[in-house]
């Protein structure tokens, strides 16, 4: 044959032949566009039905783009009972507040309880005694460098002495702000000792030296698990008399202390002269020494810590204890006197500021005491007198601190304190003007007082801000004058429905369930027992049913919102529609409406934070009633159905209310369904009268669940179902197609794992090659590709370059071969890769060809590994290696890890059960013959080489694949490159599947297996992967929208992430696999596996996507042209 062939003919093209998804009529186009166009006008005017009237469009928008008022800048609610003078006036007081200082830098040493004289501590007090200690932490701002919480307790017995500490759930605030601050405060737990009636003879036992040594051992045991760093003894009205014979206990402890390597300090009154025995305070690391004043019964109207004492103590106590070792504790609280009344009351700053609001009169401060005074008479007449210990006495107090050269100081107690303190903490090194400015705006969002009784609340007013100015001396820097401008005042709720008599009422969150709440009503039914469901929207789309028959049966249903999110953490349009798709959705099903409502994670006995009271206000504004709860039995955490019902029993006994909160939907309810039973019985025999929430308030079941007017309900109803139905089609679907994955990817792996060694032959013939590089302007490398062939240890070969139309220098670079007789060069005008592939084949005697990409540059021993499987006549076509030359960038190198991972484990798989689907263009050898038979290349798909693989495959012979025959390509560089080569390989394979679908019917594994394979996970995986991701998605915003905090909902929804990652997980081990025994590769390689995952894997995804579109729509395309940049591989090709 010539080596040198023109042919200025096409060649002939099958009569009957078409290109699979060809529709050059565009009928299908049409009907596929008048379809969508249909479905997006239903869709959007069932949205609009659906949404219509349940969330403020414009409201929707400003949260959306950030549109905020004044009034939310300053985070003032909108509805705050200040009129439009006060709004001028609060306008033009609030002074331009500079930036404030990051929290996250620690303000604090590390070890602070050990810290030296030179480095300033705070230390802060936890009282267990009120609900707000614990919200000071968040509002410390890293200024706290001791934690002092009332945890454990010495009390007196038969035996001497027994130490408790407070419970778990207790000590749960502080341990979870330990754990998750970044600069965590030490830990020194404070010990209080409970002296009992009988003082002297309690002291007397507690100092023998076996009860001392075992109420320590108690002490240490109690605290080893909390890790703290030492611990604070604490002896309410403790005299100097009663120190002689306490000294042996001291020693006994703070030696203990020391031993387990703990801090030990003792908390002494400034008002008793005990602090001055130097023979204590040495026994202890650190003295407290409380500088305010300790109201007791008698105690007459005063400051609570009057300067001239303060400085005067504070001097005497830093010479005699040594300021190293002393810390003063600053009171911040007020107390309040009241005539006719022995005991004076200790209010927190923000009850105080409270009742002088609600009094009508003025805080007075005075610059000799630095105490602020109000006095007013009640309703009754009486007289009541406050003083308080606020921001103005706190600076003052530092000031003398400061003074005399004591570093370390205490709050006592958080939880009542004035919060400005923490921004006087903050700014201790700032002007004063700066000060003024941060103190002039008083907020009390950790408080929320309460009046009356009873489990239900109504808001008796609102939160409202409050302005103070405070006058310095600009000499000694401390406060001389404060005045409010403005009273702050914290939300105030009214609890009220406390019944008369023995009576309780049942309650139920988070239902209707199929199961649990089916059975808790068959014990109500059977016991004739009224109860309160609080049902939530999800709840109720799954199981309509059961909530008709809660309303059928008697009972009272509330809302619970939609799908049960933090209230506080979420939008304003995310709660309106909260509120109103629940009120939709029961109306549809059931034809009511609620006006009970109970928020998501409420508190029980109510809220204590100004966020979550602004939450219940659209309940409020609604028309509903809020429904609380007295007794909480944690029957989400695991308890059994008797110990639900000992709590729950033991709490109603001691008076805790008469509300009982149980839960019937979420999580697996099988011990609240057994509480139910045993709480109605027990309770029924010690007298109790099981009633409604509509008997607390007052009202009648009828006027709380009326029936629902207006709307579209038989809408509503079948569109909630409609959406029922798609969330547990969208639930089957995610697990079946996680159960096919995986099952997938362990049968891949296995399969690999068995082909692993490959096919070992021996070839005793050497037939003639021929290698078929189709060329297309490939100017800059092809003659890297023939250099890379000619180099092959395989000597009896040709080499076919066909040009297939170039119209760049691709001709002239073939001729430079032109002295070397086995290149041949055949030129024909552009017609495809498939043509210039045949019109090779046509033109050459070989029994075997090898077929390469221009673009390719084949290892020296790569045609002798894929030839030699040609001795067996079974053998219709070898695969080779691909490889990525080219790699430069990040989305090469993942490409070069989505070629290693395809072809070590899946090419691996396939191979073993002859379900091969494609012989790459790139390198890829056949057997003429078979070519013959299958009637050569095809131009009716757009992969050529998979069209023929299946259907060699088809005609009854075995294609295998060669991991030792290596070859280089180029692979595209930029993302445009990438998308264009994989959506013509997404479409090729679509019809190349499509073309032979009828192989499946045929028994071989490429029809029963591969091309179904291919269909369900090369095209139906990448639809469902959005969907897939779109649920995880919304499970995510569920945790930053604070809809976690349910522990059912967070354990289902854990699974459902769990299992979303068991794919990838599998992945991960797969491409672990294919690299640990690919010696071409690098392991390191694998940390590119979370960045293929999440970015690359949706870019193939989309790719796949097109490609169906264009399937649809009958839309096809050309090969066009791939930009080359004629890479050097030959330190790579050299290998054998």
């Amino acid at each position: 044959m010539s080596r040198f062939a023109f042919h200025y003919e096409k060649l002939a093209v099958k009569a009957d032949a078409h290109k699979v998804f060809d529709d050059p009529r565009r009928l299908r186009f049409r009907r596929v566009r008048a379809i969508v166009a249909l479905s997006m006008l239903c869709l959007m005017a069932w949205l609009y039905l659906f949404l219509n009237g349940t969330f403020s469009w414009q409201t929707a928008w400003d949260e959306i783009t950030g549109s905020w008022s004044e009034q939310q800048v300053l985070a003032l609610p909108a509805t705050a009972p200040v009129t439009q003078t006060d709004d001028i006036r609060l306008a033009s007081l609030m002074p331009v507040l500079p930036p404030k200082p990051s929290c996250e830098a620690p303000s604090q040493p590390f070890f602070a309880a050990m810290a030296g004289p030179a480095a300033p501590v705070v230390y802060g007090h936890i009282p267990s005694d009120n609900d707000w200690g614990q919200l000071s932490l968040t509002e410390s701002c890293n200024q706290l460098g001791v934690l002092v919480p009332d945890w454990l307790r010495i009390e007196a017995t038969a035996s001497g002495a027994k130490v408790s500490m407070e419970t778990e759930e207790s000590r749960a605030p502080v341990m979870e702000y330990l754990s998750k601050s970044g600069n965590a405060p030490d830990l020194m737990p404070k010990i209080e000792l409970d002296t009992g009636e009988d003082k002297a003879a309690f002291i007397s036992a507690i100092s023998s030296k076996a009860i001392a040594q075992r109420t320590t051992a108690q002490v240490i045991e109690h605290l080893r698990p909390l890790y703290p760093q030492g611990a604070c003894l604490s002896i309410p009205r403790l005299e100097t008399s009663d120190l002689p014979a306490l000294q042996p206990f001291f020693q006994t402890l703070s030696s203990g202390l020391k031993a387990e390597g703990m801090a030990s300090c003792i908390v002494l009154s400034g008002t008793s002269s005990a602090w001055k025995s130097k023979e204590t305070t040495a026994l202890f690391d650190k003295v407290i020494l409380k500088l305010f004043l300790d109201p007791w019964v008698g105690t007459a109207p005063s400051p609570l810590a009057a300067d001239v004492w303060f400085e005067e103590t504070a001097k005497s106590a830093a010479e005699q204890i040594g300021k190293d070792k002393l810390v003063v504790a600053l009171g911040n609280f007020a107390v309040e006197w009241t005539s006719g009344k022995p005991l004076p009351d200790v209010l927190p700053y923000a009850a105080a500021m409270e009742r002088i609001a609600d009094a009508g009169t003025k805080v007075r401060f005075s610059a000799k005491t630095s105490g602020s005074l109000a006095s007013y008479r009640d309703a009754e007449g009486r007289s009541r007198k406050i003083w308080m210990q606020d921001s103005a006495s706190l600076i003052n107090q530092m000031a003398i601190l400061r003074d005399l050269g004591i570093t370390n100081s205490g709050i006592w107690s958080l939880g009542l304190e004035d919060p400005g303190i923490w921004t006087v903490l903050r700014n201790r090194n700032f002007s004063t003007q700066t000060l003024s400015a941060e103190l002039a705006l008083v907020k009390l969002d950790n408080y929320v007082n309460y009046s009356g009784e009873g489990a239900l609340l109504r808001l008796t007013h609102r939160q409202s801000p409050g302005i103070r100015q405070l006058n310095f001396d600009t000499e000694t820097g401390r406060v001389v004058g404060q005045t409010y401008d403005l009273l702050p005042r914290p939300y105030s709720l009214e609890r009220y429905g406390k019944p008369a008599g023995r009576k309780v009422v049942l309650t139920f969150d988070d239902g209707p369930h199929p199961v649990f709440s089916e059975q808790i009503l068959d014990i109500l039914k059977e016991t004739q027992t009224p109860a309160t469901f609080f049902v939530t929207g999800r709840s109720v789309m799954g199981a309509p049913a059961i909530l008709n028959r809660m309303i059928d049966e008697g009972h009272e249903i509330g809302a619970h919102t939609f799908s049960h999110p933090r209230m506080d953490q979420v939008s304003k349009t995310r709660a309106t529609l909260e509120y109103s798709m629940l009120d939709k959705v029961v109306a549809g099903a059931a034809g009511r409406q609620m006006t009970l409502y109970r928020e998501p994670f409420q508190r029980s006995g109510g809220p204590v934070t100004a966020d979550r009271v602004a939450a219940l206000e659209i309940a409020w504004d609604r028309g509903m009633q809020v429904v609380g709860m007295d007794v909480v039995p944690h029957d989400w955490t695991g308890w059994s159905g008797r110990e639900i019902a000992d709590f729950a029993i033991k709490e109603v006994e001691r008076g805790a209310g008469n509300v009982i909160l149980l839960h019937d939907g979420g999580e697996d309810r099988t011990a609240s369904v057994e509480a139910t039973r045993l709480i109605i019985s027990e309770l029924g025999a010690l007298g109790y009268e099981f009633t409604t929430v509509a008997d607390l308030a007052g009202s009648t079941r009828a006027s709380l669940m009326p029936v629902a007017e207006g709307g579209y309900q038989t809408f509503d109803r079948v569109s909630f179902s409609l959406v029922a139905w798609g969330q547990d089609a969208i639930v089957t679907l995610f697990w079946f197609a996680l159960a096919i994955g995986v099952i997938r990817s362990l049968a891949i792996l296995l399969l690999a794992l068995l082909n692993w060694r490959g096919h070992r032959t021996v070839s005793l013939t050497n037939p003639k090659v021929a290698v078929i590089i189709p060329a297309h302007n490939e100017e800059k490398v092809i003659r890297s590709c023939i250099q890379s062939v000619r180099a092959s240890d395989y000597k009896n070969i040709e080499i076919i370059v066909v040009d297939d139309g170039s119209s760049d220098n691709t001709l002239n670079e073939v001729f430079a071969f032109s002295h070397n007789q086995e290149v041949r060069v055949i030129s024909q005008p552009n017609q495809g890769k498939w043509s210039a592939l045949n019109r090779a084949l046509l033109n050459t005697s070989a029994d075997i060809v090898v077929c390469i990409d221009a673009d390719t540059q084949v290892e020296k021993s790569a045609i002798s590994h894929m030839v030699r499987h040609f001795d067996n006549p079974k053998i219709g076509a070898v695969a080779g290696k691909i490889m990525a030359g080219n790699k430069v960038n990040l989305l090469t190198r993942l490409q070069a890890l989505e070629y290693t991972t395809a072809q070590n484990v899946e090419r691996k798989a396939f191979d073993l059960i002859n379900g091969m689907l494609v012989v790459p263009g790139a390198l890829g050898a056949w057997r003429v013959a078979a070519l013959r038979k299958t009637g050569h290349f095809s131009d009716e798909t757009m992969t050529e080489d998979t069209d023929l693989t299946i259907q060699v495959n088809r005609a009854g012979y075995r294609i295998i694949y060669e991991a030792n025959a290596r070859g280089y390509t180029e692979v595209p560089e930029r993302i445009g490159q990438l998308l264009k080569q994989r959506l013509r390989w997404s479409f090729g394979m679509f019809q190349s599947a499509w073309k032979h679908k009828k192989a499946v019917f045929e028994g071989r594994s490429v029809g029963l297996i591969s091309i179904p394979d291919m269909f369900i996970f090369g095209y139906l995986f990448p639809l469902l992967a959005p969907i897939a991701d779109l649920f995880v998605a919304l499970l995510l915003y569920r945790l930053v929208s604070g809809g976690w905090d349910d522990s059912a909902a967070s354990s289902q929804d854990m699974q459902y992430l769990l299992a979303y990652l068991t794919l990838p997980a599998l992945e991960f081990l797969i491409a672990a696999f294919a690299l640990a025994r690919d010696k071409d590769e690098s392991m390191w390689s694998l940390l590119l596996f979370p960045v293929q995952r999440v970015f690359y894997r949706p870019i193939l995804y989309y790719s796949v996507i097109r490609a169906i579109l264009r399937a649809l729509t009958g839309r096809l395309f050309s090969w066009g042209t791939q930009k080359r940049l004629g890479r050097d591989y030959s330190l790579a090709t050299s290998g054998t």
